[in-house]
């Protein structure tokens, strides 16, 4: 999305997921989120959008594509599963858990207790990718913490009588 547009250029939505953006004249758009085609606005729907739809914000293309690469790693080999259901979490899908759990990776490699291996160009061969808890103590603490409350509660045991 062009973050400057023209004066001659109108308010754009995707018909496949509703991102926003701007068209300049008899420009063709592709989303880059999901492949859909742009359009322009009709007049009711600027007016809405203008309204009501949260400021323009620039977000990266290839955010989203990092964070789907960064999952797809620490969830390989079925250690995403493994872990939920290690957990346990209550109330907390599996795609809830992954999505949470994804972010703390991101921290983690950030902080530098998790450490990501990828090859200098992309290949098919899978084992190039990997990703190292380098203090795993830290990954299971800040993993319990993150979930700690949805924690299933501790089932009652009533005390029996004499």
């Amino acid at each position: 999305m062009s973050t400057d547009p023209s004066p001659a250029a109108r308010r754009a939505i995707c018909d496949c997921c509703g991102a926003r953006g701007w068209l300049e004249p008899d420009e063709i758009r592709i989303c880059s989120e999901c492949g859909g085609p742009y359009r322009p606005m009709a007049p009711l729907e600027g007016i809405v959008d203008r309204l009501f739809a949260p400021p323009a914000q620039h977000v990266s293309d290839f955010y989203p594509r990092h964070l789907k690469l960064i999952e797809l790693m620490w969830t390989a080999e079925g250690r995403g599963r493994e872990m939920w259901e290690a957990l346990a979490p209550y109330k907390v899908s599996y795609a809830q858990f992954v999505a949470r759990a994804t972010q703390l990776v991101v921290r983690g490699i950030a902080e530098g207790w998790i450490e990501v291996d990828l090859p200098k160009a992309p290949t098919a061969d899978d084992q190039q990718y990997g990703i190292r808890f380098v203090d795993p103590d830290r990954w299971a603490d800040e993993l319990t913490a993150t979930f700690a409350s949805n924690v299933a509660p501790a089932p009652r045991s009533s005390p029996e009588r004499a």
